[in-house]
């Protein structure tokens, strides 16, 4: 229970941080689609941010870097597992059963995204800075495996939302913010230049602050746009919410603890591996959807379900968790 309490009340208060968000857009004074600013501000000011800060506190040196290559290796490894397995978990495809969908390939595609991207950036990474706090090594193989999410969100990812391999934006790959942001913290804190110059590091915090209260506010945007019983009442909200919060961090994480006791990880590998798939579907993909004309209506209803589904999944997961290691 003491497990349990902790990361509970850590959950319940980022989801009451929705509530400003959802009783604006109901109230008339914010309009749903003026959260796309909002969201640009996470993106590209807060995150990087996020990641900067997180990586100029993580001292580096040879273990550090195997510890990272490993985290990478098992972000990429357990990504591609989860891709191949979902294409068997995926439901038969009903048209009137999804309607206002555009056909089987988008349904499905969604179906698959929603089943395996974690929301890393929006609830992942300020729940471990939140649960963990100077646990630093946690947050940052967490950044590892961020950066991967990302990464392959934008190219995989897009292809099982739309079904066509000419929308992956290569660019987008390379040049995303998260990925910006490590590389640049990585190389400051390989060079001091924070030792020398501290003020780097506190003007990352400021900024770092604001993601987890702007992500829980876009997030009660969103909610407001949907109606809780329709989400509630569609058996596929409790489908792929139980393969992403349930079978999916039980498979990543039991392989972690296995290759712990055989390879001698890292420990807080299996908590940092626990946070990345345990959490719920990434935001990301309805913006996929919204860009390339992809199933906007299931991703929305799947992302928004596994969210609200977390609050008791990751606390209880994590409580079992505690128990095992």
């Amino acid at each position: 229970m003491e497990a349990f309490l902790p990361m509970f009340k850590n959950v319940m208060i980022f989801l009451a941080l929705a509530i400003p968000g959802y009783i604006m857009v109901k109230t008339g004074s914010l309009k749903q689609e003026q959260s796309a600013v909002i969201s640009k501000v996470f993106t590209a000011v807060g995150m990087p941010f996020l990641i900067l800060s997180g990586t100029l506190g993580v001292e580096l040196n040879a273990q550090t870097a195997l510890n990272f290559l490993w985290a990478g290796l098992l972000g990429i490894a357990f990504t591609f597992l989860l891709y191949f397995v979902s294409a068997f978990l995926v439901t038969k495809y009903h048209k009137k059963e999804d309607d206002g969908a555009n056909d089987e390939k988008h349904v499905k595609g969604m179906e698959r995204f929603c089943a395996i991207f974690s929301n890393n950036g929006f609830l992942g990474l300020p729940l471990a800075a939140a649960v963990f706090g100077e646990r630093t090594d946690i947050f940052a193989f967490l950044v590892i495996v961020n950066i991967i999410n990302n990464t392959l969100m934008y190219a995989i990812g897009i292809y099982m939302v739309t079904g066509d391999k000419k929308d992956i934006d290569v660019k987008k790959i390379l040049f995303n913010p998260v990925l910006v942001a490590f590389v640049v913290g990585l190389v400051l804190n390989l060079l001091g230049v924070h030792k020398v110059v501290p003020e780097i590091v506190t003007f990352s915090d400021y900024f770092k602050n604001i993601v987890t209260p702007l992500s829980m506010f876009i997030l009660g945007v969103k909610m407001a746009g949907i109606k809780f019983s329709k989400m509630f009442g569609f058996w596929k909200t409790y489908y792929v919410s139980l393969i992403k919060l349930v079978i999916v961090p039980v498979i990543c994480v039991g392989i972690t603890i296995l290759l712990n006791r055989f390879l001698g990880l890292d420990g807080d590998m299996i908590l940092s591996m626990f946070v990345a798939f345990a959490t719920p579907t990434a935001a990301l993909g309805i913006a996929f959807a919204d860009r390339y004309g992809g199933d906007i209506e299931n991703g929305t209803i799947y992302t928004l379900g596994t969210t609200v589904f977390s609050v008791i999944t990751i606390p209880l997961l994590y409580l079992v968790l505690c128990l095992i290691i």
